[in-house]
């Protein structure tokens, strides 16, 4: 497969590169020429093959690679992702379930042992293995209705994924961008303007402290194509606001609805959670949930959604033990 960037349409490179390097030689982000594309048989034919399968087939797309299922699985395991009930209508996909308790551990797992020494936190590869991810778990949901997503929006690395998920076949409905004090997914996409110099503010939620999303030239280039983006890269040079254009703006809200939750909401949900379901969610996580229950309050999602819990609530313990009024070592009990 050959890639292009979001600043250049003209100029090809090879799949090795876009695994190499976090951004191309003219400073845009990577991107397929040709996207893979999945019809609904073929994702159901996709959906009943195993996780490490479903993963395996994405990385070959997208890479040329040789992966079988059991290459995935001696990296993470037959059976990384946890789908649990939470609620009516409402699943979560627990991305913590190995000895790092976090995605991010599963991520470095499958990036090095498959592809060698790699970044795989930033540039293609991690927005290619998020949307390996996905495949695995929608098709563990056993539906093949439109199922909407609630993420953090953070550097805009996982809405964009679930975004360009759903453009190849998968069966996304709404995806729910979860945003804190770090609003400007929402000033944008629902005020129709983003300041580009506005400075993070730091929460109990790092994953969340984007003020600037990194990963939104993806959805620029998406709506407006290279010109847009040469236009949204001089407003950030200049420390301005971005203000798209009301067509573009809509081609950018299309697939997305954004929510904000304070930070003070944070500890409320996770014992709210707890109290009425009996699931302790982390702090982000619960940032999440709020968000999904926020959006659930106007029209416009669908009948079914799915939560992304990528760290364990150990991880956070002190936060998640204070906002249960137990100890951390209670806490332990508890998961």
């Amino acid at each position: 497969m050959l890639y292009i960037t979001t600043r250049n349409r003209r100029d090809a490179f090879t799949a090795q590169r876009a695994l190499r390097e976090s951004r191309g030689p003219d400073g845009g982000l990577y991107l397929p020429f040709h996207a893979p594309s999945y019809s609904t048989q073929e994702w159901k034919e996709l959906a009943a093959a195993p996780f490490g399968q479903r993963v395996a087939e994405i990385l070959n797309r997208l890479f040329g690679s040789r992966l079988t299922c059991w290459d995935v699985d001696v990296c993470i395991g037959r059976n990384p992702v946890a789908v649990v009930p939470l609620g009516h209508r409402t699943q979560v996909a627990e991305l913590w379930r190995n000895v790092g308790q976090s995605y991010h551990h599963m991520a470095r797992e499958l990036a090095e042992q498959l592809f060698g020494q790699l970044d795989y936190s930033s540039g293609w590869l991690a927005i290619a293995l998020r949307i390996a991810v996905l495949f695995g778990i929608y098709g563990q949901l056993g539906s093949d209705e439109p199922t909407d997503i609630s993420v953090i929006s953070g550097d805009f690395t996982a809405p964009i994924s679930a975004f360009y998920a759903k453009q190849w076949g998968l069966p996304v409905g709404k995806i729910v961008c979860c945003c804190n004090e770090n609003s400007g997914l929402w000033e944008l996409l629902c005020h129709g303007q983003l300041r580009t110099d506005a400075a993070s503010v730091r929460t109990a939620i790092p994953e969340a402290d984007a003020a600037l999303p990194e990963q939104l030239e993806r959805l620029v280039f998406e709506a407006g194509g290279t010109a847009e983006v040469e236009r949204y890269l001089e407003v950030c040079r200049r420390g301005g606001t971005y203000t798209p254009a009301d067509a573009l703006l809509a081609d950018m809200s299309r697939a997305f609805r954004v929510s904000v939750v304070s930070s003070t909401r944070i500890g409320q949900t996770i014992s709210s959670v707890y109290r009425t379901h009996n699931y302790v969610l982390s702090p982000a996580a619960a940032l999440a949930y709020a968000g999904l229950m926020d959006a659930r309050a106007k029209p416009g999602l669908g009948k079914n959604a799915l939560l992304l819990a990528e760290k364990s609530p150990a991880l956070d313990a002190a936060f998640t033990a204070a906002a249960l009024r137990i100890s951390e070592s209670e806490l332990k009990d508890l998961l």
